[in-house]
């Protein structure tokens, strides 16, 4: 079963994932990339432009599909670890447009999984 993941991350350190082809959560932490399968989607959640006073931006601004098998060392943070992906930024899909589908009280952990339904929903927001 194809899962959809949430990640959080301003827009300017997802861009750095989009030109890497991966994905990293929490600061590089092994646990939650750890969680993904091969196929499961990605929704990348930018409260801001960029890290750490960047404007306000609170939209989903990239979607994609975990690529690796598992989890890699990643060269950007020492110790930590990132999940090959390949990732799209999109026009930033206000977080007014999905409030009733992304379940802004787990925003603050960074990660989470979004059940089926929602994720659906959000999904057909999505330009082709």
């Amino acid at each position: 079963m194809t899962r959809t993941w949430v990640l959080v991350a301003s827009r300017d350190h997802a861009r750095r994932g989009l030109e890497g082809g991966f994905v990293m959560a929490n600061h590089g932490k092994r646990a939650p990339v750890a969680r993904m399968s091969v196929a499961d989607r990605i929704l990348i959640y930018s409260p801001t432009t960029t890290f750490p006073k960047g404007e306000p931006l609170k939209a989903i601004t990239m979607v994609g599909e975990v690529t690796g098998d598992e989890p890699e060392p990643s060269p950007v943070i020492e110790g930590g670890f990132r999940r090959a992906a390949t990732l799209r930024e999109i026009e930033p899909i206000p977080l007014a447009d999905v409030r009733d589908h992304l379940p802004t009280s787990k925003i603050r952990f960074g990660f989470f999984e979004l059940p089926a339904e929602d994720a659906a929903a959000i999904w057909s927001l999505l330009p082709s």
